[in-house]
Parts: C-alpha cells; structure tokens; sequence
C-alpha cells in the first residue's frame, strides 16, 4: 500500500480499536475506580496495538506468511495490553491523588508509548534472538514511540476536552458516552501519530513503478532488504517467471545503501546497468527486476 493509504488505515483502525476496547472494558466491573481504569485501559491498549500491529504487519510482510503476521501481531497486543494496564492504573492513581482531571492524560501518555513500542516488539525479539544489528530495528521503535507517545498525549487531551463539553445528566450505560468518544479519540490519535512518524522520519524507502503491485510503497528498516518471488522475501514480487525466488538484496552498510545481486541468470539493473556483485545506490535510482521496476528514494543527509 501507499504510505497515505498506511496513514489512513492506521488512523482508521486505531479509532475502531478504542471502540471495541471500550466495548470489551465494559464487560468486567471490577470493584474500586482504579481497577476499572486498569481493566478498561489494558482492553483499551490491547485492541489499539492489535490494529496498529495487525496493519504493520501486512505492510510489512506478504498475507501469505499467516504465521508470521499472526506472531507479529499477538507480541504486539501483549505489550498493549501492559501499556493499557499501567496507563489506566497510573492515571487514575494521579486522578485520585491530585482529583485533577488533566493528570488522567498522564495514563493514556503511558498508554500511547507503550502501544507505540508494542509495533517494532516483535522485530526487537527477532533481532535479539538471533544476534542481529539493532540498529534499524531501534530506529523503527524509537518513530513508533515517539508517535505514540504524542498520540497518547493529543488524544487524552481530546478526550478530556469532550468529557467536560459531553458530560450530562445521561446515565453511564448510554452507549455514545463522553468515555466511549473519548477512547475513539485517544485511539484514533495513537494510529494517525504512529502511521505519521514512520512516514515522515523514513531515512530510506521503495516504491514498485511497474510489475507485482504497482504504487506499492516501503520503508527499509532493516539491514537486509530481500527481493524475490518467495514468500520470505521482504519484496515479494510474484508472477514473474524471470525473477528468481532470492533474486536481490539491498543492504544497508555504515551509511549507504548497496544493491546486491544474488547471482541469478537474468540479472538485476540499476539504471539499466547490470549489477555485478554490489553497486551504490542514489535517490531517484531505477531498480529493474524481471519485469518490475522499483524506485529507491534516500532522505537527503546533512553534511558537515
């Protein structure tokens, strides 16, 4: 998908999320207001980083790795629903503490931060296990931490907002709540601002001009970048006979970014030259695969 597109369905799912995560919450009432604030706010926090993680995923990795989604996904509704809990337990001690209600914003800050680091949580662990550079996979977190952490912030003050302009005499059970509104917000604020950060603070990224998926665009967040028709490619173009099943990579060394062919009979070009082992690359680069071409794009650095 495109990075607009990513930045919409994160928005969009994030809102939804709240939703169900208030839906859910209301399910158990547990006795004492900070029990409540936790419960609702670890469902609050589970079903936001299911949206988010689930909308990751597919961006991230082809529909046909199931299994692979599934796991991305189920480490981030974990770490949610921690941020969620804490958040809710965190704000609502404040609130009971200072009786102001700005510091409930504190909680769903909490939350926010945390749902922002549940995205990269699964790549951390992979990186970690196998003994990888963490580099590019720290960076990924610290954009999904930055932009959740603001979302967090931007949506309880929302919800705050709404709560004083909403509240009425209405009883609680009344289904469009200040409460209900309120986590839409703070949910759909935590999307848009983590969709937003990994857009806007990208250092490096593709986008497929012709073949598999055209308009199709990703960010390189790792420091191998895999091309090819297999399903563990991190580029899958499929349907084309011509490209091998590991065709080429792009790999991240120090500071620049290489394209390497993996020795396959058809080649692979860059500006219509045929890559022999490893060649730089530069922004506006045309990549040639089969019958794909993708576009590399590089954030300009700052020189000294």
């Amino acid at each position: 998908m495109s990075f607009r597109l990513f930045v919409y369905y994160c928005a969009l799912c994030g809102g939804w999320a709240g939703f169900v995560g208030w839906m859910l919450g209301r399910l158990i009432h547990p006795d004492g207001n900070l029990a409540r604030a936790g419960i609702r706010g670890m469902f609050l926090g589970m079903m936001i980083a299911f949206g988010l993680g689930l909308v990751d995923a597919v961006w991230s990795v082809s529909l046909r790795r199931i299994g692979l989604v599934a796991q991305r996904v189920g480490v981030a509704i974990l770490v949610g629903a921690a941020g969620g809990l804490i958040g809710g337990l965190v704000g609502q001690a404040l609130l009971n503490a200072t009786e102001v209600g700005l510091m409930f914003v504190v909680g769903w800050v909490f939350t926010g931060l945390l749902v922002g680091i549940s995205i990269a949580a699964f790549e951390l662990l992979v990186a970690f296990v196998k003994r990888q550079d963490f580099g590019a996979v720290q960076k990924k977190m610290l954009k999904c931490l930055l932009g959740g952490t603001a979302g967090g912030l931007v949506g309880g003050l929302f919800a705050l907002s709404l709560k004083f302009l909403l509240e009425s005499n209405r009883s609680d059970e009344w289904l469009w709540s200040p409460t209900a509104t309120g986590f839409v917000m703070v949910g759909m604020c935590i999307g848009l601002l983590v969709g937003l950060a990994q857009v806007i603070l990208k250092e490096a990224w593709i986008k497929v001009e012709a073949g598999f998926r055209p308009g199709r665009e990703m960010i390189l967040a790792k420091e191998r970048t895999t091309i090819g028709r297999a399903e563990a490619c991190d580029i899958g173009l499929f349907g084309d006979n011509a490209i091998e099943k590991l065709h080429a990579s792009i790999l991240l060394d120090g500071n620049r970014y290489y394209l390497e062919d993996a020795s396959t009979p058809a080649g692979t070009f860059v500006n219509d030259q045929r890559v022999l082992g490893r060649a730089p690359l530069q922004t506006g680069d045309l990549i040639r695969v089969g019958r794909s071409l993708l576009r590399f794009n590089e954030r300009r650095k700052q020189t000294a």
